[in-house]
């Protein structure tokens, strides 16, 4: 070691040659230690990566072998599907929805669904998703329809006047043309909505007195009259079922008595074909 802190190393060759001297640091050789515990450090890091590479790698390959054999048993499950019974199945909704759509015609009410699935295109293929899919649309198309189609009486009386020609109950003419039902009730008796809809009209009407008129869908509206009292306002949204006023005896009335009309695309339409779905 010399004056400046340096430490000369001699690199003596066997062979011929001048000697190479080497200055170092003598700081450097005196924290060779603390060096190695560094140098120590570095390859255990290095040696951590390693075993969390390692231990991913074998974790993948775990997965992979576990998906592969989910896999295989799904492909398994599909392979044993029989899909002639599922088939038939579907052809047997089909017999069941061609009954509805039969009443829903028979009321004007068009339906757009196409029976598939029993393979009428001659392809051997058969996608229970696609159909299943098919059937939902439909469906949902059926519900609109019983949903915005007036069915049923809006009030469970007996019925004294039906749509039609019948005689006049004020005596001024023989005959008159009755364009609804006349169902009897008391006064307060609860009248309800035949179907979905949103209120027309809701106030006095020429002849009926305190009336409702409700829109539906497919062009269908109906017309409730003589009320004694009007629970719903104009632009209100009504459900199936629910009260929208009260029997009573406004307007030309002879007494007591719900006047029930139901009307499609401006037409009258006598409303004891819609009381039931046969």
């Amino acid at each position: 070691m010399n004056q400046n802190g340096k430490t000369t190393i001699l690199f003596v060759n066997k062979g011929p040659g001048v000697l190479k001297p080497i200055q170092v640091s003598s700081k450097h050789l005196l924290n060779w230690k603390k060096y190695l515990v560094l140098l120590s450090f570095f390859l255990c890091f290095l040696l951590g990566i390693i075993v969390f590479l390692v231990i991913c790698n074998i974790q993948q390959y775990k997965f992979q072998k576990s998906l592969s054999k989910k896999l295989s048993t799904m492909h398994t499950l599909l392979a044993q599907v029989d899909t002639s019974a599922v088939r038939k199945k579907f052809i047997n909704i089909d017999k069941e929805l061609s009954v509805i759509n039969s009443s829903l015609k028979a009321r004007g009410i068009q339906t757009t669904f196409k029976l598939s699935p029993d393979n009428k295109t001659g392809k051997n293929d058969f996608s229970s998703l696609d159909t299943t899919e098919q059937y939902k649309g439909y469906l949902d198309q059926i519900l609109y329809n019983v949903s915005y189609t007036p069915l049923g009486l809006p009030f469970h009386g007996f019925i004294t006047s039906r749509f039609g020609q019948r005689e006049n109950p004020f005596g001024a003419d023989n005959i008159e043309t009755h364009k609804g039902l006349d169902i009897r009730g008391p006064i307060g008796g609860q009248v309800k909505a035949t179907a979905k809809g949103t209120v027309q009209f809701a106030g006095e009407k020429n002849g009926f007195g305190n009336c409702i008129i409700l829109r539906h869908g497919n062009g269908f509206t109906t017309l409730y009259g003589h009320l004694s009292k009007i629970l719903v306002t104009t632009g209100q949204q009504i459900e199936i079922g629910q009260q929208i006023g009260l029997i009573g005896s406004t307007g030309r009335s002879t007494g007591p008595h719900l006047h029930y009309e139901i009307q499609r695309n401006g037409q009258k339409i006598d409303p004891e074909s819609f009381l039931t779905l046969n």
